[in-house]
């Protein structure tokens, strides 16, 4: 007993039941070797409220233990691949009682066969109308996620028998998620502006023709490449074509040219309809002409790859109307592309399906052009709409198509051709064969087309519309009709630690090795102190006996 107690009182043994339980809690799987902590970026789910409709995830922190997408768990972080959540039903999944969801996407999105890209699509467009009280984010795939995505399912897995599966719940190793933003849970109060640029005529009458463009990406994780970071670099190089004819009053077109960089677009387009008020509502001139006398509005969107350019307008052109003749004129000056009408009538109880139907709600003309022949093409709030989407040839081509119909409306020139001698070909162009230039193209792709712009990542906002540097005019947008949380992105932190249970049976260790130390040192003094009453009686007895046999004697 006494060598037991004495191997307790040890240091020794502290040291190595300390040691033995951090290898315990540290010991993890092969791909993350010894790292207990990790961290990678994550796109939330936007929450935004349109027309009282709130649409995405409502709560943003994460502190969950990590499960695969098979386990039943409560109040746990389900992490999944996306191409595993495609065969589940999400609705069902998001009405569970699951504290968040991780969707590990795929890095490069270019690399998915057709086929996955049309799943990827389909998951994005149920994540886009989803309503949940979940934190839901989106990750893209690393080592580390791919890693920390085998533990969780490996971890989750069927086990041999009931005893392992028990161990396994016990002593296997997981992963705590938790969240290290704390973004307002109030809406966004800040108002993105519009960037308006402009071109004056001498005349004071002239009509006014205006560009218009939304600048800003829908999620977080998408950089909306084509859509619309293709109309946003199209509206620069527009401006940049037309200001050398409006540099001298000589050659000056007699109409007013309008550049509108609108914000909020992918939110019911918001800027245009802050700018379609500010337009009718200007009696100063201080932006536009004093009678207001719109022309008309092109819009631009998508117009950065091959393929027919297709105009989209609430209606037939009546004959002879701005939009009519916009629509010859861009048949003339691309002989070798198809240029295509499509009309859908403007449906007041949805968001508008293009930017031009904010204009035609008001009576104005408008028109929307772009190489997207639908309205419900998924590509325009996807993911998948990367930089590898837009081609420079396609982009100045288009451009250049633009800018020739334009000018000559502007000039009045023969629709029939630019000139009747039969030795001009019918590709000869009014512009000169650098009036687009390629390098400016590419510098303009890079600084918009390749990087998120959500209107809910104020500084990313603000950064585009700084970038925006020809901007005569910067209007605040009021933001009415939508409501906009904060917190597009956030740090996730995972921690590789043991399931609750495990501390339970470690403080029901720590109790009974109290209690044993306890019950071995009350035993240990009860005994010895026994001993030593039994042997101090004993000498007692023995003297007491010897007293009485000397007086006996």
């Amino acid at each position: 007993m006494e060598e037991l107690l004495e191997a307790i009182r040890n240091p020794f043994f502290i040291v190595y039941v300390s040691v033995l339980l951090s290898f315990c809690v540290v010991s993890g799987s092969q791909q993350l070797g010894d790292k207990v902590e990790l961290e990678f970026q994550a796109f939330r789910l936007q929450q935004y409220e349109l027309n009282g409709n709130v649409i995405g995830s409502k709560h943003f922190r994460v502190q969950y233990e990590a499960v695969s997408l098979n386990s039943k768990a409560l109040r746990k972080c389900v992490v999944t691949s996306w191409r595993d959540l495609t065969s589940r039903h999400l609705d069902v999944l998001l009405e569970t009682t699951v504290g968040a969801l991780l969707i590990i996407i795929p890095s490069d999105l270019d690399a998915l066969s057709p086929a996955d890209k049309t799943l990827f699509m389909e998951l994005e467009q149920k994540l886009a109308t989803a309503r949940t009280d979940l934190a839901v984010y989106v990750s893209h795939s690393s080592p580390e996620a791919n890693a920390i995505l085998s533990d969780v399912q490996s971890a989750s897995g069927v086990s041999i028998s009931a005893t392992q599966q028990l161990i396994n719940s016990i002593a296997a190793n997981t992963f705590q998620f938790t969240s290290t933003g704390s973004p307002s849970t109030s809406p966004l109060t800040y108002k993105p502006n519009n960037i308006i640029g402009r071109l004056s005529s001498t005349e004071r009458s002239a009509p006014t023709i205006a560009f218009v463009a939304h600048y800003d990406s829908h999620a977080g994780a998408a950089v909306g490449a084509d859509s619309n970071g293709s109309g946003i670099v199209a509206l620069l190089e527009l401006l940049a074509i037309f200001r050398k004819l409006y540099e001298k009053p000589s050659t000056r077109p007699p109409f007013n040219l309008v550049f509108v960089w609108t914000a909020a677009g992918k939110y019911n387009y918001q800027g245009a309809r802050q700018f379609i008020e500010d337009f009718q509502s200007d009696n100063s001139g201080r932006w536009f002409t004093y009678d207001n006398r719109l022309e008309l509005a092109i819009c631009v969107e998508a117009v950065g790859g091959p393929g027919p350019l297709w105009m989209h307008a609430s209606k037939q052109p009546a004959d002879g109307s701005a939009a009519d003749r916009l629509l010859r004129r861009l048949r003339l000056a691309a002989p070798n592309q198809s240029v295509e009408l499509v009309t859908k009538k403007i449906s007041m109880n949805q968001p508008s399906a293009w930017e031009h139907e904010k204009f035609n709600i008001k009576r104005l003309p408008a028109v929307t052009l772009s190489r997207i022949s639908s309205h419900d093409n998924s590509i325009r709030k996807s993911m998948l709409d990367t930089t590898s989407r837009i081609s420079l040839d396609a982009l100045e081509k288009n451009i250049r198509t633009i800018a020739e119909a334009v000018l000559g409306h502007m000039l009045s020139l023969p629709e029939g051709g630019y000139s009747t001698d039969p030795r001009v070909s019918a590709d000869t162009s009014v512009l000169s064969r650098d009036a687009v230039d390629r390098q400016r193209l590419a510098h303009a792709v890079r600084l918009f087309a390749s990087r998120p712009r959500p209107v809910a990542d104020e500084a990313a906002t603000v950064a585009c519309a700084a970038n925006l540097a020809v901007a005569v005019t910067v209007s605040p947008v009021s933001m009415h009709e939508v409501q906009i949380w904060p917190g597009t992105s956030d740090r996730l932190l995972a921690e590789r630690v043991k399931p609750a249970v495990f501390d339970l049976i470690i403080a029901c260790g720590v109790f009974g090795y109290l209690a044993m130390f306890y019950y071995v040192s009350t035993a240990f003094f009860f005994s010895t102190f026994i001993r030593g009453f039994l042997e101090r009686g004993y000498c007692v007895s023995f003297f007491l006996d010897c007293q009485q046999s000397t007086a006996s004697a």
